[in-house]
């Protein structure tokens, strides 16, 4: 099995850190000849999966998300086959309810996002104030099941989408059949067999990439084509106190040209439909999208850009858990190196994602070489209003190198 140490690079100092972010060392090359372009993200632990702000479960943003998505101005809620439902005793698998609840909180708080920008006179990358969740994704129908639900979606089919649905199947007693008209048994007899569709969200908009660059939980990740911008967001914002503890920042790297061509299709998964495995490798997926700069100047001087997850709600039914692009890379190398034949060149996770950590200690070093560098909040959210905690970061970082220094 796969695990973040197989891809981690542990620097001890800040110096050592900085040198081997630098995407021009040799040890970025991959088993593709040719020099290919890495993207970075910076985090505050390194023990952190790549968790998207939306699917944390700390109570702090569970909170946050519950009132941001109570949208005054309303969304259109999800809902499968409720039409049908509400005439007889059934309800939705608990499952299939729990991605739409989240899916409906999700696109409430871009709906109520792009509200207040129109109140504030602000731009925004949308032709009206009312989104269509249509464009945030698409839906997973079952092979056997004709397109009733979720209209105006695009409908997509596959094996593996079928072996999600089917493990939502419900079982209908006799006495429901009697409450129903017989030309609706057909649709019921269906439901035995598979749930029919469920709506998947990729959230793959400009909508949701302005939205995230300014602080609302989305499923998107933002990454930077520099990797010294990505180790500043790593280090900045611990306090005095969290310096002091035994962690470490980390900044990770994924490859967008071995992202794009080198990894796993479905048919290269192979024709065991019901390997559960190889549904998870492929569920697990995610892509990489660039927006436009003019979007926001922050993503401009961040030379920023996002992945997105390509079936999130369907890995989500699955396994009861939304995916992360480290674990999903983890389970597509694990795979490929167990049904490898013996001398294939074949990549392996380094080629795909990188992790390089440092320890707290070295944080602030770390933020004196940036700064140097012209790395600091107020080039990388170019504002005035940013200056005040820019200079005071940077005042109360140089007060404790000095204190340790005279110690």
């Amino acid at each position: 099995m796969i695990t973040p140490a197989d891809y981690t690079d542990d620097l001890a100092t800040a110096e050592e850190f900085l040198a081997h972010l630098r995407p021009s060392g040799a040890h970025w090359r991959t088993f593709v000849r040719g020099k290919l372009r890495w993207v970075f993200r910076g985090q505050r632990d390194a023990s952190w999966r790549l968790l998207p702000s939306a699917w944390r479960t700390d109570c702090t943003t569970r909170e946050e998300i519950r009132l941001l998505s109570n949208a005054t101005y309303g969304v259109d809620t999800l809902g499968s086959m409720s039409c049908m439902l509400d005439c007889c005793s059934l309800t939705v698998p608990e499952a299939v309810a729990d991605v739409h609840r989240q899916s409906n909180n999700e696109l409430g708080m871009l709906q109520e996002f792009i509200v207040h920008s129109n109140y504030a006179g602000l731009p925004f990358p949308h032709s009206s104030v009312d989104i269509r969740v249509q464009d945030f994704g698409w839906a997973a129908s079952f092979s056997e099941h004709i397109e009733d639900s979720y209209p105006g979606f695009e409908h997509r089919r596959s094996k593996i989408f079928d072996q999600v649905l089917q493990t939502q199947a419900i079982e209908i007693p006799e006495e429901v059949y009697r409450e129903i008209p017989k030309e609706e048994h057909h649709h019921f007899r269906a439901l035995e067999r598979s749930w029919p569709s469920v709506a998947n969200f990729t959230m793959r908009n400009s909508v949701a990439a302005l939205a995230q660059h300014h602080g609302v939980p989305t499923r998107l990740l933002d990454w930077s084509h520099d990797s010294r911008k990505a180790a500043f967001f790593a280090g900045s914002g611990l306090g005095e106190d969290a310096l002091g503890e035994d962690k470490k920042i980390a900044v990770f790297a994924v490859n967008p040209f071995m992202l794009r061509n080198h990894t796993l299709s479905e048919s290269e998964l192979g024709e065991g439909e019901d390997d559960r495995e190889a549904a998870e490798v492929l569920l697990s997926s995610h892509s990489l999208f660039v927006e436009k700069t003019d979007t926001t100047s922050y993503l401009a001087a961040q030379e920023g850009l996002f992945t997105c997850p390509e079936y999130a709600d369907l890995f989500r039914i699955l396994t009861g858990e939304y995916p992360t692009i480290d674990l999903g890379l983890e389970k597509m190398a694990t795979w490929r190196a167990k049904h490898s034949e013996a001398g294939d060149h074949a990549p392996n996770i380094r080629d795909y994602i990188r992790r390089v950590t440092l320890p707290y200690s070295e944080v602030d070093q770390l933020m004196e070489l940036l700064d140097d560098e012209r790395i600091m909040l107020t080039t990388l959210m170019p504002n005035l209003d940013r200056f005040k905690q820019c200079m005071l970061e940077r005042s109360r970082r140089k007060q404790r190198i000095a204190s340790r220094q005279a110690t």
